[in-house]
């Protein structure tokens, strides 16, 4: 009796997991004109929340989605199509695809993928080396395994090898620190996350990547310092941390140039951390990011970018202070996740000295979505209320940045 409680529990939640997905599918296909790939109704729902909600609650069940009726269904554990109806196909479906077997539906030969597919023992070469042909939306993410399988056409992301090229497919090759030479230009590589890749790139001065791919970036700590760098039409998915931590250290400060431009950030925790000024420091770098599209942050209470202070003579208030050069635009915003503070956050030091400029902020031509509020624009780090700092001055610069910021639309 304990156990059929527990099912009955589980498939009432997961009826209700797709009655709010569809929910959010049916708002964002009208604000979004459509869907071309099943990938983009599964970054709609991350946009809205459902990040990491995939897994059903029933054992054996899987959730699948029709791209043509922009509609989620929930599979049963005999491979059968039974909620809201049972009038879709598992042939018909997008399955969601982990890169584990238990992902593996019988009949269904559509899946898009919610992970980088790589590795040596992953279950992609044991579940689709067989005779049936399979199309694999990659959703942004790449596909790196040794085996290569002529059944599979992979389209809508990035192929190192282990499937043909189809639709909306860059072909690349992984990145190795041997890449990364001062000087260089680096187009059309992959980088997927490691502490010496991550070191290599923001150590090594006046690199441009161009087109090149950036998995599980993560910048802690002290991050970029003396370097000037230029991020070109490069895509950025599922960084951790920053993309772009530019704090320097306690003894150093920012004094190169960073150039982001015309790049693509999703399912990203953060992105900047910006010194607004450095106290201590009279003629700290600049940061230009131009022409990209933010497609909101995953860390909760986090922002596209962080404004803060940074502290090299940190006992003086008299120190000399140097404001950071920061120009933002041609941007495209196109939402924040109900976790996520806002657009932009300002950290509970940027005040700490007295009266701060943003004369050295430029904001123009970006475009942010509707579906924004004003009031979300620029937010307090945590999502703090401005009475935990000082009141009057943080406010003063919020409405500051919010009419810069409006005025850029």
């Amino acid at each position: 009796t304990f156990s059929n409680l527990v099912k009955k529990a589980n498939l009432a939640n997961d009826q209700s997991m797709i009655r709010n997905m569809n929910t959010t599918l049916v708002t964002s296909e009208i604000l979004e004109n459509g869907f071309e790939y099943a990938g983009d109704a599964i970054e709609a729902l991350n946009a809205n929340g459902f990040t990491g909600k995939y897994n059903p609650y029933s054992a054996n069940f899987h959730y699948g989605y029709d791209l043509e009726n922009n509609k989620m269904y929930l599979i049963d554990d005999n491979n059968e199509v039974i909620y809201p109806n049972n009038d879709a196909q598992v042939s018909n479906l997008w399955i969601l695809w982990s890169n584990k077997a238990s992902d593996k539906v019988v009949g269904a030969t559509k899946y898009v993928s919610l992970v980088n597919i790589e590795g040596e023992n992953g279950y992609y070469s044991r579940y689709f080396g067989d005779a049936a042909n399979y199309t694999l939306d990659l959703n942004g993410h790449f596909i790196n395994v040794s085996e290569s399988l002529s059944n599979v056409t992979a389209i809508n992301g990035v192929v190192i090898k282990g499937a043909e090229c189809g639709k909306g497919i860059v072909e690349m090759t992984d990145a190795t620190v041997d890449d990364i030479v001062a000087g260089a230009t680096i187009e059309n590589k992959v980088f997927d996350y490691t502490e010496e890749l991550r070191q290599k790139v923001e150590k090594t001065k006046n690199v441009t990547y161009k087109n090149c791919q950036f998995y599980n970036w993560e910048s802690e700590g002290a991050g970029i310092i003396a370097s000037s760098l230029t991020f070109d039409g490069c895509v950025f998915i599922d960084a951790k941390g920053y993309c772009f931590n530019i704090q320097g250290d306690s003894s150093s400060a920012y004094k190169g140039t960073l150039t982001v431009k015309n790049c693509t950030f999703t399912n990203c925790e953060r992105i900047f951390n910006i010194p607004l000024y450095v106290n201590g420091e009279e003629n700290p770098g600049s940061i230009i990011i131009t022409g990209n599209t933010f497609n909101y942050v995953t860390g909760s209470a986090r922002a596209t970018a962080q404004l803060m202070a940074q502290k090299i003579d940190k006992y003086h208030a008299n120190a000399e202070r140097g404001y950071m050069s920061i120009t933002v635009s041609d941007n495209i915003f196109t939402g924040i996740a109900t976790s996520q503070a806002g657009l932009f956050t300002l950290d509970t030091g940027i005040v700490e000295y007295g009266d701060i400029s943003i004369d050295h902020i430029t904001f123009s031509n970006n475009t942010i979505s509707n579906s924004i509020p004003v009031e979300k624009y620029i937010v307090n780090d945590n999502g703090e209320p401005d009475s935990n700092w000082d009141n009057y001055a943080i406010g003063e610069i919020k409405i500051a940045l919010i009419e810069k910021l409006n005025a850029s639309k």
